[in-house]
């Protein structure tokens, strides 16, 4: 302690001076902004929200909502420090079903920007917040809040900005993240002028994750399960293990409608995942979580990102067992549905499965021993011996028909994998080391041949567009055998192709079509088995996926009767040493 330090008395702090040592704890960028005023506009029940900046968010930041709005007695007092609508009293901490609560978002915002306010409650009379003052105005419904000049008065927090780029990067991502958790309200994000997004409501998690996140996979691969336990529920949309991430970006966890930073639930997400994807991998897995409000502290940080738990062990052990269930489950119900058509399993391109994991009223027993319920019909695996490739559809079996499913018995004995990578056999005196992807992709490949031209209907075409006349022509000139393969291609006009099927069996994304169609070095067989090969080798099973006993000997099966034991690409699927060749590289005789 200095001396001057020392000899200065203990003085009370101005209100003002206060209010802006406060201010920096919740403002300290434009996402802050974005993020405060967005949960108020949730809070207020809107179902359309328009988020708009400029320079970043540091010249302006508008948010504009249909929701409840205020009346002129509530403008009035909105922005002074610790008002809300929220909460009444200290119990009311603990049942908190808002988003905000603390009443500060505003008197923050105000106390380090020009801060202006335009609302309605009943569309009839609409006022103005502008400079301290509450005026008449002329407003449809709902509120509308402008920033400008974010930390104008404060040059030492302005350098510690980021670029405007940066910072609408950082802005954008707070909006997607309130559109993930709450896709019953439309979000528009527009940018210096221009509209960025545009995400409609949409019913279920799923949906609003592939809209808002974009991913590069096909969406066929994206799943959806659900789970539940004392006094919690949640639901999780995956990936498949084809869908690889090299960090934990697509990792998120959202509590009560809030993206909070928990590393016990993302470790929840991985032990889940644990063996079903490379090393220093991660899983596509965004979680939400509703749980009921004395259960869980929101009330531990400025910014609401981290939450205390009563007790979090049991909504882990849920987690972690309805994520493991789910990727153990997955290699076997994926080669089922390449045997049934999606008029057998309900399935379309567009729309993923749906898996259910439920705990009982003791948590932590449950966790361990209750059976996985599948709702959806394409994952229902009614008993551990199956024929994984069976033809049958759960469409049309009885509740209790999968208890007497057969059980198969085969000319070969099979091992277990060796190196994550092959399935070791021995069949008549042979052994043999096959390369499970490599097989899994040539069956794959000859089944989409067998069906050529049967087609699945997509619920969103995919665009494509030319960039001259010669792709226009040559596209014309590929529609027919394109049509007879099963990709119904539409020519549109003015360089603008869709493409509304695709084939039954197929798998693969946008993308994977409009380079393979567009590359004039393929055409006629040599295109359409490009097409299928590409495919078969997404949908695959991948080099360390786990499969059990079961699953392998299917595969096993029908890889010895291929009749070209080749994968689309011309590598063998298997390398076969008889009695004799082993035992000479051994030494025996």
């Amino acid at each position: 302690m200095t001396e001057g330090t020392a000899l200065n008395p203990v003085r009370e702090l101005p209100p003002e001076v206060a209010r802006k040592i406060a201010a920096g704890e919740v403002i300290d960028r434009p996402a802050a902004v974005v993020r405060e005023l967005l949960d108020n506009s949730i809070d207020s029940g809107a179902d359309k929200i328009t988020v708009e900046i400029s320079g970043g968010g540091i010249d302006r930041i508008r948010v504009s909502d249909n929701g409840s709005g205020m009346t002129a007695e509530d403008l009035a007092i909105c922005t002074r420090t610790h008002t809300t609508s929220k909460i009444r009293s200290e119990d009311d901490l603990l049942n908190l079903s808002t988003l905000g609560f603390r009443g500060e978002a505003l008197s923050s915002i105000q106390a380090v920007s020009r801060l202006e306010i335009t609302t309605t409650r009943n569309g009839r009379e609409a006022w103005k917040l502008s400079l301290g003052r509450v005026e008449p105005a002329s407003h449809p419904g709902g509120t509308v809040v402008c920033i400008d000049n974010l930390f104008e008065n404060f040059p030492a927090r302005r350098q510690f900005l980021k670029r405007p780029g940066a910072e609408t990067s950082m802005c954008r991502q707070i909006c997607t993240e309130k559109a993930l958790a709450w896709p019953a309200i439309e979000f528009r994000f527009i940018t210096d002028g221009t509209v960025k997004y545009i995400l409609p409501q949409v019913e279920t998690s799923l949906d609003r994750c592939l809209a808002a996140l974009e991913p590069k996979e096909s969406d066929s691969f994206f799943y959806s399960i659900a789970g539940s336990g004392s006094g919690f529920t949640f639901t999780a949309v995956l990936g498949s293990p084809e869908v690889v991430r090299a960090d934990r970006r697509n990792m998120m966890v959202f509590i009560n409608g809030r993206r909070i930073y928990e590393y016990a639930l993302m470790q929840a997400l991985e032990y889940g995942a644990e063996g079903h994807f490379p090393n220093g991998t991660h899983p596509f897995a965004i979680l939400f979580i509703d749980i009921e409000p004395e259960l869980v502290d929101f009330n531990i940080h400025p910014a609401k990102k981290e939450v205390r738990f009563r007790d979090s062990a049991p909504l882990h052990r849920a987690i972690s067992g309805a994520v493991r269930d789910f990727f153990r489950n997955y290699t076997i119900a994926s080669m089922r549905r390449q045997d049934a058509s999606p008029q057998e399993t309900g399935q379309k391109v567009f729309s993923g499965g749906m898996f259910e994991h439920r705990e009982g009223a003791d948590a932590r027993e449950s966790a361990r021993t209750a059976a996985p319920q599948f709702e959806s019909d394409s994952f229902r695996l009614p008993d551990r011996r199956y024929d994984a490739f069976a033809c049958d559809s759960a469409r049309h079996r009885t509740p209790g028909a999968g208890a007497a499913h057969r059980e198969e018995t085969y000319d070969f004995r099979y091992f277990g994998q060796v190196l994550g990578t092959f399935l070791a056999v021995e069949r008549a005196q042979v052994f043999y080391l096959i390369d499970q992807h490599a097989a899994h992709e040539r069956i794959l490949y000859d089944e989409l041949f067998e069906h050529a031209g049967e087609k699945q209907e997509l619920l969103v075409p995919y665009r494509i567009e030319t960039a001259s006349q010669t792709e226009d022509k040559m596209l014309s000139d590929r529609t027919e055998e394109l049509d007879k393969a099963g990709f119904r291609l539409v020519n549109e006009g003015n360089g603008i192709w869709h493409i509304t099927a695709v084939p039954v069996r197929w798998r693969g994304s946008r993308k994977d079509i409009a380079d393979d169609i567009l590359d004039p070095s393929s055409s006629g067989p040599k295109l359409v088995s490009k097409l299928y090969a590409n495919s078969a080798c997404k949908a695959a099973c991948t080099d360390g996926s786990i499969l059990d006993p079961e699953t392998a000997s299917a595969l096993i099966a029908r890889t010895f009767a291929l009749k070209e034991p080749v994968c689309p690409h011309g590598r063998p699927v298997w390398i076969a040493l008889s009695r004799d060749e082993l035992f000479k590289k051994i030494g025996r005789k």
